[in-house]
């Protein structure tokens, strides 16, 4: 058996990196590790805007928070559609509510999120607003396990396709 390393499970974190100076924003990569529970995670990154907006920490704005990694969703009760880097950023938009210039993004870099079209989701501090008006409960849909339906509904959804790679999970956050 001979195991074969084509591209390094960091490539989307450091390109993303790469890309965020080019635009200038100030690029930090948080972790090429991270795993937890999605919609968790999704809310830790909304406190780290946050904590940037406050103290210029642990970077200061305009900048780029990045992470890489592979995480998870602990199916309870109902199971709707959806993957981790959906409960990701609607865990995000949960936290961001009302706040401005901060968009948070998840996304699978294969192109599919769990067993969904979706690649993932993007998402900023209108949000949970746009989802009221459309009479979503955010936080119900997640506890279903329905992430898809939202993101969808409020054309919050990414959809790439198959990509043809899976060197991991990108999330990544703009703080302006």
């Amino acid at each position: 058996r001979h195991d074969f390393i084509i591209v390094k499970s960091d490539a989307a974190t450091e390109a993303a990196a790469q890309k965020a100076a080019e635009l200038g924003f100030a690029p930090l990569v948080l972790s090429t590790t991270l795993e937890g529970e999605s919609r968790e995670l999704g809310g830790t990154f909304a406190g780290i805007a946050r904590e940037i907006r406050k103290s210029d920490r642990p970077i200061a704005a305009p900048c780029a928070v990045i992470g890489g990694g592979e995480t998870t969703v602990r199916i309870t009760g109902d199971n709707g559609l959806g993957g981790p880097n959906q409960e990701f950023v609607l865990g995000a938009a949960l936290a961001l509510d009302g706040m401005e210039n901060v968009v948070v993004v998840g996304f699978d870099t294969d192109g599919t999120d769990g067993p969904t079209e979706l690649a993932g989701g993007i998402v900023d501090g209108s949000a949970m607003e746009n989802a009221r008006k459309l009479n979503i409960e955010i936080y119900r849909e997640l506890e279903n396990h329905n992430a898809s339906k939202v993101l969808e509904k409020t054309s919050n959804e990414i959809i790439t396709g198959a990509t043809g790679t899976n060197v991991n999970d990108l999330k990544f956050m703009l703080v302006n």
